[in-house]
């Protein structure tokens, strides 16, 4: 996973990508950052928020990973 991400995002995604592939809306995204509860490390420069595209991948993989609850 990480390695497909990379080569097409490169090592940071903008919001726009996380959004994307996350495959909900960019003002949720905001919304997520705001009350705390984007489980994915970002960093902003400026106005522009920034994810490493390896902590993207490993959030995939942790909630692939999750047990389902019954």
């Amino acid at each position: 996973m990480e390695q497909i991400l990379l080569e097409k995002f490169g090592p940071f995604m903008d919001l726009d990508e996380l959004a994307q592939i996350l495959k909900i809306k960019k003002q949720s995204v905001y919304q997520q950052i705001y009350h705390g509860k984007l489980d994915i490390p970002h960093l902003k420069r400026g106005k522009k928020y920034l994810f490493p595209t390896p902590a993207v991948a490993k959030y995939f993989n942790d909630q692939l990973n999750q047990p389902v609850a019954s």
